[in-house]
């Protein structure tokens, strides 16, 4: 009887681990977007077009497995913090940051970026669903502080211009850059 009462624990805790992973991708790609990282060149792309210099903070929202905020922190010299809520993306990037040494520059939160204050941001970027960034004009115009530096990767904040659009040929993805001006941009 106690074998069968360890193997039935055993797979309990199971089941509750792979819950937790499945269910905080899931809860991910409902609130926001699912888990689909950008290629190391677009990274770069994305951040170059943004204009980051070191020592600016940059928050990345939706920051997945880290891979924004690494080269952020590492290449351009940013403060560069993540929030991520699906747990294995956020638990990948916050070892990877850890090995890497650079944790203190580069940080990922395991929180929601909506109920985050983002008004430290000089840049912020993310790669989100429509849905998501609609929710978010909002907040960025609450919350941001003129002269920050908006990047949507691949879709466009709805009833927003973007300031400068880079998709170098066909095979890139479409990258916009918004710069917030007295709490609004062009509309």
């Amino acid at each position: 009887m106690n074998e069968i009462l360890q193997n039935f624990l055993f797979l309990l805790v199971a089941l509750g681990i792979i819950f937790l992973l499945v269910g905080t991708l899931a809860y991910g790609g409902i609130l926001a977007a699912p888990w689909v990282p950008l290629r190391k060149k677009d990274v770069k792309r994305a951040l170059a077009l943004a204009r980051l210099k070191p020592g600016e903070v940059l928050y990345d929202l939706g920051s997945g497995d880290g891979r924004i905020i690494i080269v952020a922190g590492k290449d351009f010299g940013a403060k560069a913090t993540g929030y991520e809520v699906a747990f294995l993306p956020y638990l990948y990037s916050y070892v990877k940051i850890l090995i890497m040494g650079l944790y203190g520059s580069v940080k990922v939160k395991y929180k929601n970026f909506f109920k985050e204050d983002l008004s430290g941001a000089d840049v912020v970027i993310s790669f989100l669903l429509p849905r998501a960034m609609v929710a978010l004009k909002e907040k960025y115009i609450r919350e941001l502080k003129p002269g920050t530096r908006i990047v949507s990767c691949v879709w466009l904040i709805p009833g927003w211009i973007p300031e400068r659009v880079d998709k170098p040929n066909n095979n890139d993805v479409k990258i916009y850059l918004y710069i917030l001006k007295d709490n609004a941009v062009q509309k």
